[in-house]
């Protein structure tokens, strides 16, 4: 019973693990979706019909403005899950210390 739970606690840990290599793996993604999001964010048009940012800014400023906006909530985005991801594992270490020690 205690061996079971402890590979059930082991198989979450190294799942969490897996998937803190993965999002790191995927910030160079992340980078071209933000490069190509910048270049081409400033053409579409705004809610409800509003003109395209293009036809009131210049276009490298808007572009710049939408290069910051992307990297401001990419990072935001990238550091909660991360930060969730690692509050996860050792709460996941805590608990299969619990169960070690309750067992002996």
């Amino acid at each position: 019973m205690k061996n079971n739970q402890i590979e059930n606690v082991d198989y979450e840990i190294q799942r969490c693990q897996n998937k803190l290599v993965r999002i790191k793996k995927m910030i160079p993604l992340g980078i071209l979706i933000g490069i190509v999001f910048s270049l081409l964010f400033p053409y579409l048009p705004g809610r409800r019909g509003r003109r395209p940012m293009i036809e009131t800014w210049e276009y490298q400023n808007a572009v710049i403005f939408s290069a910051i906006i992307f990297i401001v909530a990419y990072l935001i985005g990238y550091l909660f899950k991360k930060d969730k991801l690692e509050k996860k594992i050792r709460e996941l270490k805590l608990k299969r210390h619990l169960i070690e020690k309750n067992g002996e």
